[in-house]
């Protein structure tokens, strides 16, 4: 299994983040990773409660578990071991990535679970741009089984304007706008693609995204997501933020950064650590 990405971080794929607030990193992941992690959402699915925190998406159809790396081996050694965080790392510009959270999603065939349009910095009880989300697919995503789709762009207007749209009206700046009736709206750029298992999308926590149902007869879709920390991100605890299991809400001191046993370091730039010896 590797350890590092199979194929270099580009200066175009770091453009394009920057501009787009996301990218489409091709077959990042060997096989022998995918099948594993694959084998082990088969064991999440099949009892999702014995395994981790369940996501505000879980349902009959969808299966949605957060922070398996805590309790489950196979996925702490790939939180650990996989190409994710150097991955992450080099494409955010970060000299070293902390762990924030895992989460496995499983649409389900014929599934009609939607995400609706929303962005995960409101979520995090931190502030801060490194903050963002690899998004692994461990089966083929297309748009039959529900791809996951992006606004373009829209995250340096809304970190420069200070928006940080919610879920309900007293969560930020209110609800995330609708995307779904602005298709046709010239004012922005709806990016998608399909991925192979192995591909990944690493995306700004002020991206917009969303993803409708599997309508597929036969093809599940799975992801496994790192949400992870790099070198800004200091805590903001709100009170419509998420909690982190296991961390007093009366220990996010504003302003600091998250540390200790729940964020452990994943990756360091061994090129910002050899400057620093220097």
């Amino acid at each position: 299994m590797n350890k590092h990405p199979l194929h270099p971080i580009t200066a175009e794929n770091r453009a394009a983040y920057e501009r787009d607030g996301v990218v489409c990193l091709r077959g990042m992941f060997d096989t022998e990773w995918i099948e594993r992690m694959r084998a082990a959402a088969e064991r999440v699915i099949a009892d999702p409660g014995r395994y981790g925190l369940l996501g505000p998406s879980q349902d009959a159809t969808m299966t949605s578990v957060c922070y398996l790396w805590r309790k489950d081996p196979e996925f702490r050694d790939y939180v650990f071991n996989s190409p994710a965080a150097e991955i992450t790392g080099r494409v955010i510009g970060s000299s070293q990535i902390w762990m924030y959270h895992d989460h496995l999603f499983h649409k389900a065939p014929q599934s009609p679970r939607k995400m609706v349009w929303h962005i995960d910095a409101t979520a995090w009880p931190v502030i801060g741009e490194m903050a963002p989300n690899i998004w692994v697919a461990l089966t083929d995503v297309d748009d039959g089984n529900g791809r996951v789709e992006f606004v373009a762009g829209l995250h340096r207007r809304l970190v420069d304007n200070g928006v940080q749209y919610g879920f309900r009206p007293d969560q930020g700046s209110g609800p995330c706008p609708d995307f779904e009736k602005e298709r046709n709206n010239p004012e922005y750029n709806f990016v998608t693609w399909d991925l192979a298992a192995g591909d990944c999308v690493v995306f700004h926590p002020y991206t917009p995204h969303f993803s409708k149902g599997n309508a597929s007869i036969d093809r599940p879709r799975i992801g496994l997501a790192l949400r992870l920390f790099g070198d800004d991100v200091v805590w903001d605890p709100r009170v419509y933020k998420a909690m982190v299991p296991g961390v007093d809400r009366s220990a996010m001191v504003r302003g600091r950064h998250p540390e200790g046993e729940m964020f452990p370091v994943l990756w360091r730039d061994p090129d910002t650590t050899t400057r620093s010896a220097a």
